[in-house]
């Protein structure tokens, strides 16, 4: 079970920046494999940081997981273009 959904990357970011950060084309359409990698991605380095202290997957998933899985997320669909603020973001998250 993913810390957090495209559901919450789109409440949280709106569609027209996960449309632009994976729709490799157009920038137009959310592109629900590349949003799924990054989702997998943050979970994965969720579970190295967890996985000494505690019994993986963590569920039901806390708030403050969802929000660190968003934040992660959005920063690997940014790749090195990642603005401040999303850096920032990561930075917090990790």
């Amino acid at each position: 079970m993913p810390y957090a959904t495209q559901a919450d990357l789109v409440a949280r970011f709106g569609a027209a920046e996960l449309a632009q950060l994976t729709d490799r084309t157009a920038g137009t359409v959310i592109d629900a494999a590349v949003v799924a990698a990054a989702l997998a991605d943050a979970d994965a380095l969720i579970d190295g940081y967890l996985a000494q202290r505690y019994a993986l997957p963590v569920a039901p998933t806390p708030a403050l997981l969802l929000r660190v899985a968003a934040d992660i997320a959005r920063f690997l669909l940014h790749g090195k273009a990642a603005p401040a603020k999303v850096r920032d973001a990561y930075d917090d998250a990790l």
